[in-house]
């Protein structure tokens, strides 16, 4: 008897220290990861090619003979336009200065340029 009274207090005492869930945390939004690199991508284009191609999806280039983003995404396939930047960019355009992407920034930019493409 004593053991199942010993038995059935430990149960009890055990009971009550437990906490039945852990304390809810409180979990802060985050950015969508793509909405992240889309910003970025649309930060690159604008500091590193906005000074000659019009980047966004309406306007004209500053430079008459830069293609403009809206039109680059509808001639090529964007894992095309991956592979160019991954490659180091080299057009045959004389003004065109040849561009080193980092592998981030490839993807940062091809985020973006998706969103150019979509909102055609």
């Amino acid at each position: 008897m004593f053991i199942a009274r010993f038995a059935s207090a430990l149960a009890l005492s055990c009971a009550a220290c437990a906490s039945p869930e852990p304390p809810s945390r409180s979990v802060l939004p985050r950015p969508d990861i793509s909405e992240q690199a889309t910003l970025r991508g649309q930060q690159l284009a604008t500091q590193a090619c906005a000074g000659c191609h019009a980047v966004g999806v309406v306007g004209a280039s500053p430079m008459e003979e830069a293609t403009p983003f809206r039109t680059i995404v509808e001639r090529y396939p964007l894992d095309r336009l991956e592979e160019a930047f991954a490659e180091g960019l080299v057009t045959s355009h004389p003004a065109m200065p040849a561009y080193v992407f980092r592998a981030s920034e490839i993807d940062d930019l091809i985020a973006y340029l998706e969103t150019v493409k979509s909102e055609r």
